[in-house]
């Protein structure tokens, strides 16, 4: 059993009184008000394992452990969560406050930032079904907010395909639920198509003669030459000279493609052969991308607003992560490490992350 009372949390177990009963300070947590099963804790002290303190032992497969910056945190794996808490899903533990967590939810490029903040007014009033504020149980943090699309549309279970549908149309959506006529499921609107009427006097419509007079003769190959090579991103990420680690970005609030570099993967990300065992792949990833996105948050300038506001400017921005590693005494030590994160157009002028270690380019 896991509970978060008087910024502390407990763990024990109800159905072995030979368990000694833990507990520590808790800096932060979230509790679901519709399961009470804690989402997320930060606290100061450490475990090896969760399953002695869980009536079922299986349990311990619901939530994932790590440390960071000196403490211990524990998040509810999603999945599991809809089992217990049928449709409610966690927008983002990274992107904390209602913004920052709408600006995760949908693409603000697409949607339109004034429809955005409306929906967060509607969302901070209550008054949409779908979306729950959560705060966070020791009020040291901004709120998260839970999302759950059943409530839309009275089905128990949404369909695959319909989901994808609203994803995929994201800027209908919203407009759908700022409407708030939820007693009609949601429907894709009918765009017909357009075509220049043939009464269009000749001066409106371009012709092949403005083109050519607007671009030139000279092809771009004319002036600068053949391309010799084009070294992409996917490329370098098939040669693993970058290591994609997207969903995982996901999760962690950060709504762009994301990649580290192989150096900062084999270095510290990937842990010591004498820590393997007490410490993991994920955990010491998941430590990256959390202080990459706690010092975005500090800049008072959302890392999603910084690309949003110049997707054609390289950003760049310096962090610090600690991470255990091997000492030459035998004693696992904490190594603070400099990384930067660069933001800026892909291969298709998107914008995309690559986080590096310091004195990489």
């Amino acid at each position: 059993m896991i509970e978060v009372k008087k910024n502390r949390i407990y763990l024990y177990n109800m159905n072995k009184r030979d368990i000694i009963p833990v507990d520590f300070q808790c800096m932060s947590a979230y509790l679901c008000p519709h399961c009470k099963k804690v989402l997320a804790a930060y606290y100061a002290g450490k475990i090896g394992d969760l399953e002695p303190f869980m009536e079922d032992p299986a349990l311990k497969y619901h939530y994932t452990l790590g440390t960071s910056n000196g403490g211990q945190y524990l998040l509810l794996d999603d999945h599991n969560h809809k089992k217990g808490c049928p449709g409610w899903e966690i927008v983002s533990l990274s992107a904390r406050s209602i913004t920052y967590s709408i600006d995760v939810w949908a693409r603000r490029n697409e949607v339109g930032p004034e429809k955005l903040q409306k929906l967060c007014e509607m969302i901070s009033a209550s008054n949409v079904p779908g979306f729950d504020i959560v705060t966070d149980a020791c009020g040291a943090d901004d709120p998260i907010v839970l999302y759950n699309e059943h409530l839309f549309t009275n089905m128990n279970k949404p369909g695959f395909g319909e989901s994808f549908t609203r994803k995929e149309n994201l800027a209908a959506y919203v407009d759908w639920i700022v409407a708030g006529d939820y007693s009609k499921p949601f429907e894709l609107p009918i765009n017909p198509k357009t075509e220049p009427s043939i009464d269009a006097p000749e001066d409106d419509l371009p012709s092949l003669v403005d083109i050519e007079a607007e671009t030139g003769d000279q092809s771009t190959n004319s002036i600068f030459g053949d391309v010799i090579d084009v070294y992409t991103r996917a490329q370098a990420i098939d040669d693993r000279v970058l290591v994609d680690v997207t969903e995982t970005a996901k999760e962690a609030g950060i709504m762009y493609p994301t990649a580290v570099t192989q150096a900062l993967w084999s270095g510290y990300i990937e842990p010591p052969e004498s820590l393997k065992g007490f410490q993991d792949m994920q955990g010491r990833l998941w430590d990256v991308l959390t202080m990459f996105s706690f010092s975005a948050r500090a800049m008072k300038k959302a890392n999603i607003d910084v690309a949003e506001s110049q997707k054609d400017t390289t950003q760049t921005l310096y962090f610090k992560t600690i991470f255990q590693m091997p000492s030459k005494a035998g004693n696992p030590k904490m190594e603070t490490v400099d990384l930067k994160a660069i933001c800026g157009p892909g291969d298709n002028a998107e914008p995309i992350l690559t986080i590096m270690l310091s004195e990489e380019d």
